[in-house]
């Protein structure tokens, strides 16, 4: 698994980064900090000054910038597999999926909050660009987890299962992980305080349908030598997902993409803004990968 880690100095940037230690199976890592220079316009100094203005803000930006990424580079010297840096000049998130593009990565991480020039990393004009044009999978890390050891998997059906069986198939955390695998009946509750009765025979066969599927899943994971627990949650997709997270208190919550436009509707979808902005735990948005990787 090749990863890309966007990095910015911030307390989250440190969490993305402490999280490779959870990865199992990095084939190469680069560690990327973009420096994102400010337009300048001071229509009273003459061009020379305003010139030599510019020229002192980005030498003080690419020295911050290589501060930033020794120190994750220190951080970083127990990994086995590769490590590089980059310091690129431009707009954070066209850089970023640049070099993901470049470099076949497999995974994108990034902190959940960002500093200076890249400051609202996760749910940014950054971020959003991006969770909705990455090639590949994407963990927003919100909070430190030096113990991976409890997943919640939220499926909607066989393409999230196809998706989350092809990535977790390549063990791509260390230690033992525990998997929730849920699945939310989109019934609203609504309808039962409204006075809406509803067939409790037909409730209950959606209900058996679901843990049914979840349990296939969860053979299927076994398989894997993954330890797993099926669960069912009637409602809001998103608001039950974030009632389950409360209730496992998961170290990562994974979810299934499974292709671009696909992606695009995911993040710009009400489970996932409702998931990703509220919840209080990491996210990471998985794609198939291609061949070769």
């Amino acid at each position: 698994m090749r990863v890309l880690l966007a990095v910015d100095g911030s307390p989250h940037s440190q969490y993305a980064t402490e999280a490779v230690g959870q990865l199992s199976s990095v084939k190469g890592l680069t560690v990327v900090h973009v420096v994102n220079l400010p337009r300048l316009a001071y229509p009273a100094l003459g061009p020379d000054i305003a010139k030599d203005l510019a020229m002192t803000i980005e030498q003080a930006m690419r020295e911050e910038g290589e501060h930033i990424l020794k120190r994750a580079m220190s951080h970083l010297s127990y990994h086995n597999a590769p490590v590089s840096k980059r310091l690129e000049i431009g707009s954070p998130a066209d850089c970023i999926l640049a070099i993901a593009e470049e470099e076949h990565t497999d995974l994108i991480l990034i902190g959940a909050r960002g500093l200076g020039q890249v400051q609202e990393l996760n749910f940014g004009s950054v971020s959003h660009r991006v969770l909705t044009h990455a090639p590949c999978s994407v963990c927003v890390v919100k909070l430190p987890f030096k113990n991976l050891q409890e997943i919640l998997l939220p499926l909607q059906g066989e393409g999230d299962e196809r998706t989350a069986t092809q990535f977790f198939a390549k063990h791509p955390f260390s230690g033992t992980t525990e998997i929730t695998v849920f699945n939310v009946v989109p019934i609203p509750r609504s309808i039962f305080r409204a006075g809406v009765s509803a067939s409790e025979t037909k409730i209950q066969q959606a209900l058996e349908s679901a843990e049914a599927f979840t349990d296939h899943v969860g053979v299927g994971l076994k398989e894997l030598h993954y330890s797993t627990i099926g669960r069912v949650g009637m409602g809001s997709p998103g608001e039950t997902i974030l009632e389950q997270e409360a209730t496992s208190n998961p170290d990562l919550i994974v979810m299934g993409t499974h292709n671009h436009s696909t992606l695009s509707r995911f993040v710009m979808g009400s489970v996932s803004h409702t998931v990703l902005h509220r919840s209080t735990h990491s996210v990471l948005l998985i794609r198939p990968t291609g061949k070769g990787k």
